[in-house]
C-alpha cells in the first residue's frame, strides 16, 4: 500500500498517526526483537523523519508526496535502531538524576542558585515544585542517556556535570573530561527535526527521550512510595469514609501489577547525532524555521538530518573531544 502524505498531515501529528497507523503497526508486529518503541513513540519519530524527508524518505510524483517504505525501514534499521540507550528507574545515573533534581529545586525556592523558578520566557509565570523537577529530569536526562550510549558502545569514560552552582556560569560543559565544550540538549520531542547549541560551545548533541508519564509519580509507585502513603492514608481516613475509602482502593487497583521495589519502566533515547559548531553559522533572533516558529534567542539550529551519526563518526568525535 502506497501513503500519500499531504502537508496538513506533517503538520498534524494526530493526522500523521491516521494515515500511517496500519503500517506503524504491521513494523512493531514485524520487528518485536529490535524496535522497542510503541505506536505513539515509533509514530512520533517517523513524523520527524518525514518532516525533514531524511533519507529521502518521502517519494515524489509530480507535486504529490508518497511514504517509501523501503527507506523508511532502511532509516530504522540504519538510523535510529544503532543509536538507542535504553535505562531503567533502578539505574545508577537514573537515581543520581531524580536525586540530583529534588536537589536543585529545592536550592532553587531556599535561593540557594541563580536559577529562577519563573518560566524561562515568561518570568511572571512562578512554576511549581512538581513541575520545576520534571523540567530538570527531563531536561538532563538526555545527558545520562548519552554518557551511557558511549560507555556501552564505545568503552569511553564520560564524566558529567552534578554540581550545582551558586552562579550561572555561561559555558558549563555537559562533558567535564572533554577537551572542547560540548552542549548536550535533550527534546522531550520525539517529533522535532531541529538541532541545537548555544553560542560558545564547540559541538553541539542532540538526544530525544521518551518517558513514562506521570514520570515523578510513576517512581515513586515502583519503589513502594505510593503505596506506603495510601497506608498511611487508610490508617489516618476512617473506614466508614466510603468516598475516600473508593479513592483509596482504586487507586491500589491502578497499581496492582508493579512489586514493590522492582522498578520496570524504561527510559528511552534516540542520540541524533552530534554536530561542530564551526561548520555552521547561528540563527538570527526572530527568524522563523519550519516546525518551530520564532527564534527566540541567536543560537545555532540545524535540521537533525544534518547531524553525524554513525559509528566511525562518534569514534571521530570521542577522539576530537580527547577521550579516545
Amino acid at each position: 500500500m502506497k501513503y500519500r502524505i499531504l502537508e496538513g498531515e506533517l503538520k498534524s501529528s494526530t493526522k500523521f498517526k491516521e494515515k500511517i497507523g496500519e503500517y506503524i503497526n504491521r513494523l512493531i508486529e514485524n520487528n518485536r526483537d529490535t524496535i522497542i518503541f510503541n505506536f505513539e513513540e515509533l509514530s512520533e519519530i517517523l513524523l520527524s523523519a518525514c518532516r525533514m524527508d531524511d533519507f529521502n524518505i518521502l517519494s515524489s510524483l509530480g507535486n504529490k508526496k508518497f511514504l517509501n517504505e523501503d527507506i523508511a525501514e532502511k532509516w530504522i534499521i540504519e538510523r535510529l535502531l544503532p543509536n538507542i540507550s535504553v535505562m531503567d528507574f533502578s539505574d545508577e545515573d537514573v537515581i543520581r538524576l531524580l536525586i540530583f533534581c529534588f536537589e536543585i529545586t529545592y536550592q532553587m525556592f531556599e535561593g540557594g542558585t541563580k536559577a529562577t523558578v519563573s518560566s524561562k520566557g515568561f518570568r511572571e509565570r512562578r512554576r511549581t515544585f512538581e513541575s520545576i523537577v520534571v523540567d530538570q529530569f527531563t531536561g538532563k536526562l538526555g545527558e545520562i542517556m548519552l554518557k551511557r550510549f558511549l560507555e556501552n558502545k564505545f568503552s569511553a569514560s564520560i564524566e558529567l556535570d552534578w554540581e550545582i552552582s551558586r552562579q550561572i556560569e555561561k559555558y558549563r560543559n555537559d562533558i567535564m573530561n572533554a577537551r572542547a565544550l560540548v552542549s548536550i540538549k535533550t527534546s522531550p520531542s520525539l517529533a522535532g527535526i531541529w538541532a541545537e547549541a548555544d553560542i560558545g560551545y564547540d559541538y553541539g548533541i542532540t538526544v530525544k527521550c521518551s518517558v513514562p508519564e506521570p514520570t515523578i509519580l510513576q517512581f515513586f509507585v515502583e519503589v513502594c512510595g505510593f503505596s506506603r502513603l495510601l497506608n498511611f492514608a487508610e490508617r489516618k481516613i476512617p473506614s466508614s469514609d466510603a468516598t475516600f475509602k473508593g479513592y483509596i482502593d482504586g487507586m491500589r487497583e491502578r497499581i496492582k501489577d508493579y512489586k514493590c521495589g522492582e522498578l520496570l519502566s524504561k527510559l528511552k533515547g534516540f542520540i541524533c547525532g552530534y554536530f561542530k559548531t564551526s561548520d555552521y553559522k547561528p540563527i538570527k533572533l526572530g527568524e522563523k524555521l519550519d516546525y518551530l516558529g520564532e527564534v527566540r534567542e541567536e543560537r545555532y539550529l540545524l535540521p537533525i538530518r544534518e547531524l553525524k551519526y554513525t559509528d566511525k563518526d562518534w569514534l571521530n568525535f570521542l577522539k576530537e573531544i580527547g577521550l579516545k
